[in-house]
């Protein structure tokens, strides 16, 4: 069985490298990148609060920046998931190349 799996060992080796790299770089932008998001997601929820105390736009303004303030809060979340299943992937990957 050794040498069956084998050459799926070593031809693992490359990908694991790879994916390796790809979560690094992913996980650096999605970290430096989610404070600009928060921020700005921060601005765009007070601004729509702004806009139902102080009755600078209609209700329609004021949803509508009140989701996307809520979605730039909520994307660097969907990302952070993304990159641990990702690393989940290439945990079992070294588990089968290391048994």
């Amino acid at each position: 069985m050794f040498l069956v799996k084998l050459p799926f060992r070593i031809a693992a080796l490359p990908v694991i490298l790879a994916m390796m790299a790809v979560h690094f770089v992913a996980a650096i932008i999605a970290g430096l990148s989610s404070v600009i998001t928060n921020i700005l997601g921060t601005i765009a929820i007070g601004t729509a609060a702004c806009i139902w105390m102080f009755r600078l736009g209609t209700d329609a303004d004021a949803y509508g920046m009140l989701a996307f303030g809520v979605a730039l809060i909520v994307f660097p979340h969907i990302a952070e998931w993304l990159l641990n299943k990702a690393a989940d992937l290439t945990g079992k990957l070294i588990a089968f190349v290391i048994p």
